[in-house]
């Protein structure tokens, strides 16, 4: 059977169609529950609800997740997804006391090279060494590095601050950095380019040159450089799984394979 495109299932999503639904599903729900338990533990002890109440969203109002939707590829499709999934858990999900600012993150960022920068927000975001290396393929040793001198320049910038200083105030900080984008920030392409060596040095020069001073760009390519790992290791749920969530989402019932289609396992 011919694998799908993200461009054919997201033209069935628009339209209700269950095929395009199920594929969708499928592919993202094991993606889904990884981000929700990651970004908010809180809503572990109910959470397939919770990856099921996120394709709920995309679907209400006519699947209105995917109208308009424009995307050049599956990495651009996922980053948008992300966005709804956080838009979804940020409604639901109670947010920690920030015990640092975002000003704050810039002194303990000071001189750091745009890939230790990254580090940095990843260690923020909860990631441990063996998690940043492959995620940005750099060394562990590396990442141990910048995270043990993030670690002091925290606790010389906020004495009273806690251990996991960082870690407590992530979300508040990921969404300060979200309201800082300005029309010279760079689009997901450009991400895209640099990811793929797609760019030549200067051009790769002048965007990091950008990155390593705007937090919306910092948060924006981490991101997507962690949805490209998220794709690569992406596993696909069982039929009996997908079905628990395709079930709640109000889309024409399933069909009886024919005969043909039974014979040739379609």
């Amino acid at each position: 059977m011919a694998v799908r495109t993200i461009f054919a299932i997201a033209e069935d999503c628009v339209r209700g169609e269950r095929r395009g639904w199920e594929e969708f599903v499928r592919d993202y729900s094991g993606i889904t529950r990884g981000m929700l338990l990651h970004y908010f533990p809180v809503l572990a002890p109910e959470i397939e609800d919770h990856v099921a109440a996120v394709f709920q969203r995309a679907r209400a109002n006519d699947s209105a997740f995917f109208q308009g939707l424009k995307f050049a590829n599956e990495r651009e499709f996922a980053f948008a997804f992300r966005d709804h999934l956080f838009a979804y858990g940020r409604e639901v999900a109670r947010q920690p006391v920030p015990q640092i600012s975002l000003e704050q993150v810039r002194g303990v960022m000071k001189d750091l090279p745009v890939v230790e920068q990254q580090m940095l927000w990843l260690f923020m975001r909860g990631f441990q060494e063996e998690r940043i290396s492959p995620i940005l393929m750099h060394a562990d040793a590396t990442a141990r590095s910048v995270k043990q001198k993030a670690e002091e320049r925290v606790h010389a910038i906020v004495p009273d601050a806690a251990p996991d200083a960082l870690v407590i105030s992530a979300r508040a900080l990921m969404e300060a950095a979200e309201q800082g984008k300005t029309d010279s920030c760079l689009p997901l392409k450009t991400y895209n380019n640099i990811v793929n060596g797609q760019v030549s040095w200067r051009e790769r020069d002048v965007a990091e040159e950008h990155v390593e001073s705007c937090f919306h760009c910092l948060d924006r390519f981490t991101t997507f450089q962690e949805i490209v790992k998220l794709l690569k290791d992406q596993q696909a749920a069982s039929e009996a799984e997908t079905e628990k969530i395709v079930a709640r989402l109000e889309l024409p019932a399933k069909r009886k394979a024919g005969l043909l289609s039974r014979i040739l396992g379609k």
